[in-house]
């Protein structure tokens, strides 16, 4: 399950996201700017039209929250009487245990986060158990300084009796997040705009690695075909902004040496390749061209 993350100030960023097509949204509700009681409608709707986790992360994990650990449990309290589907809260929080007694029928993400780097996998396997004896979903994250640190946290997703989510932050552990979902994580986090952790991806970028890898949404039907076809569209337009990215540099090169916007046999070259596609690559050439004309 494909999960937008997004840092909630106002019921707008509620509504925005909800024109994604994410499956899921983790809210993010330690960013609140506003009273619950005026978010409460947005998250009714979001809750109605989307799974959603509600989250209200602690400092000490990588949160925004700044109130007292009683008023963030007490949040949560008032976060289950809408009856979402998740709730995300850190194993080793003293509100832990009073927001898993009081859950009913929503799942509880316990979770353990560490921004500072990856401790020994002895010390990952301790968190995942605690973490499994507490929720109904495990969720470990780590820093990773190099690439072998996310091959520890990896090591955790069916280590325990519970669905575990695990994955490496950063630049070195961003491959993390796609081996996480071919290893069987049931939940990727990606960003629909502003990222809440490091080395988060956008979403149509994760859909463009996914179906790089051969990864495809599951089931059939109607709902089934319109989802990959997000996928596509979103990876579509992932590529093309990047595309325009590459050329608005490319012009950048092309205007300090005195080399003209223009190369003809370059572009016949793209348009020859582009082969069945040409029509529609010659609307992409020549946006790439007044992309470099501008830069």
């Amino acid at each position: 399950m494909i999960c937008g993350a997004v840092p909630v100030r106002k019921p707008a960023d509620v509504y925005r996201a909800l024109d994604s097509p994410a499956p899921c949204l983790e809210l993010r509700l330690d960013y609140l700017e506003s009273s619950l009681a005026e978010a409460k409608p947005a998250l009714e709707e979001a809750v109605a039209r989307r799974t959603v986790i509600l989250t209200v992360r602690r400092r000490e994990e990588g949160g925004a929250w700044r109130g007292t650990e009683e008023e963030r449990a007490a949040l949560y309290l008032k976060l289950l009487e809408l009856t979402p589907h998740f709730v995300d809260v850190e194993a080793a929080a003293p509100a832990a245990g009073q927001v898993a007694a009081a859950r009913g029928r929503t799942k509880l993400i316990a979770s353990r986060h560490d921004f500072g780097g990856t401790p020994p996998y002895e010390t990952l396997l301790s968190w995942a158990r605690e973490a499994a004896a507490l929720g109904d979903v495990v969720k470990i994250v780590t820093y990773a300084r190099e690439p072998r640190d996310g091959l520890a946290v990896l090591s955790l997703i069916g280590a325990v009796e519970k669905p575990t989510v695990a994955f490496a932050m950063g630049p070195a552990g961003a491959y993390t997040r796609l081996a996480a979902a071919a290893l069987g994580s049931p939940i990727m986090y990606v960003s629909l705009g502003e990222a809440t952790a490091p080395g988060q991806i956008s979403l149509d970028a994760y859909y463009a690695a996914l179906l790089g890898m051969g990864a495809a949404p599951g089931g059939e039907g109607l709902p089934a075909l319109r989802e990959a076809l997000d996928w596509i569209d979103g990876a579509l337009m992932h590529l093309l902004k990047r595309r325009l990215e590459v050329c608005r540099d490319m012009g950048k090169i092309k205007k300090s040496a005195g080399l003209p916007i223009y190369d003809d046999i370059r572009e016949a070259q793209v348009l020859k390749r582009a082969g069945d596609f040409k029509q529609i690559f010659e609307l992409v050439v020549q946006m790439c061209k007044a992309v470099q004309l501008v830069a």
